[in-house]
């Protein structure tokens, strides 16, 4: 596939790096719903390779999640050598078409080692250690949101989340949503907030000779309680590969340092659930299967027990 066939300024952006040779190598789009497009670039020599990804949506907010990746991409890989955070060499966010451009870094994703246990274990091990890694991130000067940062903050914005969320989660789970807001003084009692990365997830960790090699997508960073991440992986992997928590999830808690007590479950759970109330409230009401999507879970991770 040739440039030309990409927007304008995307192609251009591209070709100033590489050259006019360059061309589309592979689609690396996911199969799933998403608000941007991304294409491996290159020419003829295989060192010389770049992942370009434009956002294909008009909205404000998701033009503010590629200008953050832009700017945390080289922000975080400065202040933390110790993340295999891959290189941003180019981008823009003031044209019509906000994109960036990355060091392509070769490996295999994280999401296919959830085929079994083994290879399950493997990875939630490895992103445990990720999980360690990335609250050990200076955060002065970052800019992140602090809205999960402490109870108060959070509160106020989960019933805001709870308003907008309207008839999707009905009157029952809306009533069960509120006694979680209420007890959310006591899950932020004692917990200093860290960096958190925003989407740990298998997908975002691209695996090379079972060591990580790059950690994806800083757009949904922020400082957040110590066990926001955890909490979203536990989400994302017990609702995507049920079957594959036990052996991901014991090697992550383990690796990351993160008890199995009931009160530390109870506050994944907790997380876990505002989580996907978040996601629901900025959901376009447009949108209404992925509103529903997200309704369905937040009933889906009340009903968890603490395992």
């Amino acid at each position: 596939m040739v440039l030309s066939t990409l927007p304008f300024e995307v192609a251009a952006g591209v070709t100033a790096i590489l050259g006019d040779d360059a061309s589309v190598v592979e689609e690396l789009t996911p199969p799933w719903v998403t608000t941007t497009r991304s294409v491996l670039v290159g020419t003829g020599d295989p060192e010389r390779r770049l992942v370009l990804q434009w956002l294909v949506s008009a909205r404000a907010g998701d033009r503010r999640a590629i200008d953050r990746r832009l700017r945390l991409g080289p922000l975080v890989a400065r202040r933390a050598p110790w993340l295999p955070v891959p290189e941003v060499v180019g981008g823009d966010t003031d044209g019509p078409t906000p994109y960036v451009i990355t060091r392509f870094v070769p490996g295999i994703s994280g999401r296919e080692m959830l085929g079994n246990d083994a290879s399950a274990a493997l990875i939630g091990a490895a992103i445990g250690g990720l999980a360690r890694d990335l609250a050990r991130v200076p955060t002065a000067g970052l800019h992140l949101s602090r809205t999960w940062s402490d109870s108060d903050r959070l509160r106020a914005a989960a019933l805001r989340w709870l308003g907008e969320a309207g008839p999707s989660i009905g009157s029952v789970v809306a009533r069960r949503v509120q006694g979680i807001i209420e007890r959310l003084p006591d899950g932020f009692l004692g917990v200093r907030p860290v960096f958190a990365h925003g989407d740990l997830a298998p997908v975002n960790v691209v695996m090379r000779d079972g060591v990580v090699v790059a950690l994806l997508d800083f757009e949904r960073a922020r400082l957040a309680h110590r066990l926001f991440d955890a909490a979203w992986l536990r989400l994302m992997i017990r609702h995507h590969h049920p079957t594959r928590w036990p052996a991901a999830g014991g090697a992550f808690l383990t690796t990351a340092g993160i008890e199995r007590d009931a009160g530390t479950l109870g506050q994944l759970n907790m997380l876990a659930a505002l989580q996907c109330l978040e996601m629901l409230a900025a959901t376009p009401r447009r949108r209404l299967d992925t509103r529903r999507e997200w309704a369905d879970r937040v009933v889906q991770v009340l009903d968890w027990g603490r395992d």
